[in-house]
């Protein structure tokens, strides 16, 4: 019997070290846009390894001699349509989006944001950037995120000091409940050993 137990908890040892040892999966924004132009294009804003997605923001700046925006259209996460809330001019040579999930489930997995549609002005280099981006989960948090290689950073507060956030911020957070259920299972055996 005393075999059985060890047996056991040599598992759920094994079993806690796995399930702690998962690192996060960090969030992942970039820009697929060619480099040169020289007839209509898209750009499309792609995600990775989003988190319970429900709305966001970003800004991309072009070379308004060269392109002009036409259009932006939905993304597309596993399935799920990222409806564009609203886009505007914010500025001569930059456009802001913004997109907003129906409900508070939210979404999770890799896609799209949006695609952005372009015509060409004259052919030739085209730069686009991605900035000032912004993810919400369905619990009102910013979701740390890498943009186009850059970590996010926190909105500016009324100090105006902004501070970094660490693209894992997730993996410091408490344990998960296979983390928990797994350590209870384990108090469980020792208990039952210590009776015998």
């Amino acid at each position: 019997m005393s075999r059985t137990i060890s047996t056991f908890i040599i598992i759920l040892v094994i079993s806690v070290i796995l399930v702690t040892c998962v690192s996060a999966h960090n969030t992942s924004v970039s820009v697929n846009s060619p480099e040169r132009v020289d007839s209509d294009f898209s750009v499309v804003i792609e995600i990775e390894n989003a988190a319970d997605l429900d709305s966001g923001q970003f800004d991309l700046s072009f070379d308004p001699a060269v392109v002009n925006v036409t259009g932006v259209d939905d993304g597309n996460i596993g399935g799920t349509v990222i409806p564009i809330a609203d886009w505007a001019l914010a500025g001569e040579n930059t456009i802001r989006v913004l997109f907003n999930l129906p409900g508070i489930d939210g979404v999770s997995g890799s896609g799209s944001l949006a695609a952005i549609h372009f015509e060409m002005i004259v052919p030739g280099d085209c730069a686009i950037e991605i900035s000032d981006g912004l993810l919400v989960n369905n619990m009102a948090e910013m979701i740390p995120a890498s943009w186009n290689g850059v970590e996010s950073v926190v909105p500016a507060t009324k100090t105006n000091t902004r501070t970094s956030v660490p693209a894992d911020a997730t993996e410091r957070k408490t344990p998960g409940f296979g983390a928990v259920f797994a350590m209870g299972m384990l108090a469980a055996a020792y208990l039952m050993f210590r009776k015998e």
